[in-house]
Parts: structure tokens; C-alpha cells; sequence
């Protein structure tokens, strides 16, 4: 999602005199009052997906109720923010505390393109995410349901194809693993591991993309009765099958190899036997997947 951690916030700058009509600046006024649907969200490459496993979905709903001014919903319900539509030159507009390029408008359809600046530059390598919206007449013409025209498309599902089979080759390396929205369960199945996910709340995700949950998912882990006292943190490779190997960990390269066959063990001992593990899928395919673990081991009291 690009927005909801910036609700309520109006950007109140601008790089031209709004006064000075500029011939190539679209106008918002035919759209005016017309409700629009994102029915597209992908990359410069036409794919929804990037090699890592990030998603662009299409979920916004917006309406243009000014001609500087846009309502935007928040996704599945009703509620809605209001935002001033600021003109900075050309094409080139600021909402929402984001800045876009406005591809084509019409009132039956729409297209934005999402823009990144360093500072007043646009980064054209990281300016690539493109949204499509129909307008809800049109959507009535075309008689396709909105979920059905938000699926992942054929281009999608042949990637992502390629990237499954990519992450399960290599199952001990984390550099060729695929992350996905749904990535992997850790379910505890015995009284002596306690396990629980980081959630990250709304604060947290201002500074960074609510992709990051899925993309770097993380479970603090207690093991009660466990040999000796221990804290570890390591990442771990879930399997297709829902079998554990160890990811990546930091340590003085002299340690390194002690410190790999303690980490194996405890995986091996505790995690795998003690855990009900589901693998992560992305469009019902199940990966290789990385998770991202802190492990507490408490000593037996005598």
C-alpha cells in the first residue's frame, strides 16, 4: 500500500505560481465528481511482482471532488481522507504526501504514475509504479467484476512461476528465496516453546512500506527447558515441505563455524520437531521462504 500512513497530511508546497496557467497541465475538472477504481498496480515492466516477491495490488478508490482536491478511500471500507491537489509543473502533481505524473485522463479512465524525488529530481529508477483507474460507469459498460479485473494476470503468474521454481532450487540459499504475503506460519505445538509474531503497528510503518511485514517476517521464539541459557537471532529458510534450514547469522569469522553447528542444532532439536510449520505460497505454489527469528533458551530450574 502507498498511503495510510499518511492520512490527514496536506502537502502545502509547490514548485510553480498556480497563478501562471501552464498549456501543458492537465485539468481535473471533467473528472470532477466521478468515482474511480484502481483496476491495475504494476511496475514499468507490466508485472505485478518483483524478484524479491513484493506485490503491487490495485486497491485504491478515489474521487476528484475539485479541481485541487481528491477524496481517497481507505481499502474495504467506507471512510475516506481528503487531500489537496497541489500543481508542481507540467504533469506533475503532489497528494496524499506523494508525488505523481498524471499518464492519461479521461472520465472513463485514468492513469498515474507513482514518481520518487531526491530532493526536487525525480528518480526515474525508482519512479516505476504505474496505477490504472476505471471510472464506476465504465466498469457497469464492461460487465467484469472489479476483483476479477484486479487478479494477477498471465505475464504474473508465468514469473512467479519462475520465481518458485528458482527459490526451490536453491533451498539453502537466501538470496534465491521468494518472499510472499503469505510467508511462512510458525505454530507452536508443545508447552515449552512459545512462539510470537512481530506485529508492527501504524507508528512503526510510517518510516517504512507495510510491505515490510511480509517481506521480512519475524517470530521472537522461548524455549523453556532448554540445555543452557541462550539468545540467538539468525534468519531460517522454510522449505516447500515445511523443512527449517538455517538462513544467515553474524558472528567473528573465527566463530563462525561453531556458532553454525549450535544454530543447526537448536533448528534441528527444537524448532523442527516442536513447531507446526506451514510454507509460505504465492498464487497457491508453495517456496522457499525466509524468516527472520530472535530465540530466548531458558535452562531447566533445579
Amino acid at each position: 500500500m502507498l498511503f495510510f500512513a499518511f492520512c490527514g497530511y496536506i502537502v502545502g508546497c509547490s514548485g510553480t505560481d498556480e497563478k501562471e496557467e501552464d498549456p501543458r497541465r492537465p485539468s481535473f475538472a471533467p473528472i470532477v465528481g466521478i468515482d474511480f477504481y484502481e483496476t491495475r498496480r504494476s511496475f514499468d515492466n507490466g508485472l505485478a511482482y518483483d524478484s524479491i516477491g513484493f506485490v503491487q495490488e490495485a486497491e485504491w478508490h478515489v474521487k476528484f471532488t475539485r479541481e485541487d482536491a481528491v477524496q481517497i478511500y481507505v481499502p474495504g471500507s467506507d471512510s475516506s481522507f481528503n487531500f489537496q491537489i497541489t500543481h508542481d509543473h507540467d504533469s506533475f502533481f503532489h497528494f496524499a504526501r506523494e508525488s505523481w505524473k498524471v499518464i492519461d485522463l479521461h472520465p472513463d479512465s485514468i492513469m498515474l504514475q507513482r514518481l520518487s524525488l531526491d530532493g526536487l529530481k525525480v528518480n526515474k529508477i525508482r519512479s516505476n509504479v504505474y496505477m490504472r483507474f476505471y471510472s464506476k460507469d465504465y466498469l457497469q459498460q464492461l460487465g467484469t467484476p472489479l476483483p476479477e479485473l484486479r487478479k494477477p494476470r498471465r505475464r504474473d503468474t508465468v514469473f512467479v512461476q519462475e520465481m518458485v521454481a528458482r527459490a526451490n532450487r536453491n533451498l539453502t540459499d537466501v538470496d534465491s528465496s521468494f518472499s510472499s504475503k503469505n510467508y511462512p506460519k510458525l505454530i507452536s505445538k508443545s508447552p515449552i516453546l512459545e512462539v510470537k509474531q512481530r506485529q508492527y503497528d501504524s507508528l512503526e510503518l510510517v518510516s517504512q512500506s507495510s510491505a515490510y511485514e511480509y517481506l521480512y517476517p519475524e517470530y521472537d521464539i522461548v524455549i523453556n527447558n532448554a540445555y543452557k541459557d541462550f539468545y540467538y537471532t539468525f534468519s531460517v529458510l522454510v522449505g516447500p515441505d515445511g523443512t527449517l534450514r538455517l538462513g544467515k547469522f553474524f558472528v567473528m569469522p573465527e566463530f563462525e563455524e561453531s556458532r553454525r553447528r549450535v544454530l543447526s542444532g537448536i533448528i534441528s532439536v527444537y524448532l523442527q520437531n516442536l513447531l507446526d510449520i506451514e510454507p509460505a505460497t504465492t498464487l497457491g505454489l508453495p517456496h522457499n521462504s525466509v524468516v527472520y527469528l530472535r530465540v530466548r533458551g531458558r535452562a531447566e530450574q533445579t
